[in-house]
């Protein structure tokens, strides 16, 4: 038996119970399985939106889908880790989540944590690094190497949590960086990799001359597609990753051959599909953070452990979409 934080029903933040401790078991070890000591997580607002979105469990229901920690078992199967290895990973919708004292997780979305990163900075990084490598690099095509392309892209919603990471690895990978925010934020989009602030609260093609290669989304598509239309160029790529409110219509973009991509980094653990490709995503994140190429956007440690008020903490600063990403430190008493 170890500590786990869940819930059988997704309630209110305000509500005193909306997260309970228990003591739970841990399933048995699987052959591809890693079993960590989990130190650090990190709070998302998936993590928000899947629980508000549970009405009643007869399950004991654990999140969280960023963490770092220590490698204590492993499965028959796994090759490339050792029991002791420090590692990070954003885990599954499929299984029970890092808020948890150790945590079965498959070997093949995980990847050793680079000498000398904190672990907040690790516990910070997985579901939106790769969230944005995928969106970039695997759909989008364009190369992962330092200074392969030319070109501009635009990002809506820059700094918010995969935006702000998009922005770096866009900038790394050559692109000239435009990103979105209130104008109080551009500070933050400069710092992460935007080259040119964009004020969200005024028309975008007022602000911006030219066209771009590419449009990325991290915000309700329909709120912004309508002036794609007049800011991507022929045969570009625009990206999404958010549920739309209303239906999008598509079909001005057909004469200039617009390709569409989403992106939803859970799709390959939720239908099995190249799974082992997260695990590579992070490892090649693991060298650029090394090489101080990218770094993690952490605005708020919660320190002294993962319990139930500090996980409260993080989550109030998320739903009131806190700039930056919340990690809470210390593992589990």
């Amino acid at each position: 038996m170890h500590t786990a934080i869940g819930f059988y029903e997704g309630r209110s933040l305000s509500d005193p119970g909306v997260f309970q401790q228990q003591l739970i078991t841990l399933p048995t070890l699987g052959p591809q399985d890693l079993q960590v000591e989990v130190k650090a997580i990190s709070v998302n607002p998936i993590d928000v939106k899947r629980r508000t979105s549970i009405k009643k469990s007869d399950q004991f229901i654990v999140q969280g889908y960023d963490a770092c920690g220590v490698v204590t078992a492993v499965g028959e199967s796994v090759t490339g880790f050792a029991i002791g290895d420090r590692v990070f990973y954003a885990g599954t919708t499929n299984r029970s989540g890092a808020n948890q004292h150790y945590q079965l997780v498959d070997s093949r979305i995980v990847a050793k944590a680079p000498e000398g990163v904190t672990e907040e900075a690790l516990a910070a990084l997985p579901l939106t690094s790769i969230t944005a490598w995928e969106l970039l690099f695997e759909k989008m095509g364009f190369v992962p190497k330092e200074n392969a392309n030319t070109g501009s892209i635009l990002i809506v919603n820059a700094s918010g949590g995969v935006g702000s990471i998009a922005a770096q690895l866009a900038k790394w990978a050559g692109l000239t960086v435009y990103g979105t925010s209130s104008p109080e934020n551009q500070t933050w989009l400069r710092q992460n990799g935007v080259d040119f602030p964009i004020d969200h609260h005024q028309p975008l093609k007022e602000q911006i001359e030219g066209t771009f290669q590419a449009i990325v989304l991290f915000y309700d598509g329909s709120a912004y597609l309508p002036q794609c239309i007049d800011l991507i160029a022929p045969f570009g790529k625009i990206g999404m990753i958010v549920n739309t409110e209303k239906p999008l219509d598509l079909n001005p973009f057909k004469n200039i051959c617009v390709d569409f991509f989403w992106e939803y980094m859970f799709a390959k653990t939720d239908t099995g599909h190249d799974i082992a490709s997260q695990g590579a995503i992070l490892t090649k994140i693991a060298q650029l953070l090394a090489d101080k190429t990218i770094h993690a956007t952490v605005t708020k440690t919660i320190t002294g452990g993962i319990t139930v008020p500090h996980l409260k903490e993080a989550t109030a600063l998320v739903e009131n979409h806190h700039t930056g990403k919340v990690v809470v430190t210390g593992g589990f008493a």
